[in-house]
């Protein structure tokens, strides 16, 4: 007959099996965040409203680690930077970054685009 020990440890190996558990820790750690947050509130320092370039910037990140498969920490990144749920269009961020697409990167995050854009700037 099965332990206790045995059961919690066949329900970890399956949520773990199923990706479940990652997303679960994830989503109690942005939880915690805002937990936190709210209860600091009064000693909460007050940042300004970031800038465009700083938004532009989480935006970058949010969709490279959303093309990475790193859910988890995107929620939690999401979350901390109080982003929007929806993220900005994509071709707002290739406009106002003066960047422009092609079929070699159209399934890349933007920030390899950035990159491979530098490296071109080097090379030349």
């Amino acid at each position: 007959m099965a332990t206790e020990k045995d059961l919690i440890s066949a329900v970890r190996d399956s949520l773990k099996a199923g990706g479940e558990l990652g997303r679960i820790k994830a989503e109690m750690r942005t939880e915690v965040i805002k937990l936190l947050d709210n209860s600091n509130m009064g000693n909460k320092i007050k940042f300004p409203k970031p800038s465009l370039d700083i938004i532009f910037l989480n935006e970058l990140i949010r969709e490279y680690l959303d093309w990475m498969g790193y859910m988890y920490s995107s929620t939690v990144f999401v979350s901390e930077c109080d982003l929007s749920k929806q993220p900005l269009d994509r071709s707002l961020l290739l406009q106002n970054l003066g960047l422009k697409e092609s079929d070699n990167n159209r399934n890349l995050p933007l920030l390899c685009n950035i990159v491979e854009t530098f490296k071109n700037l080097k090379n030349t």
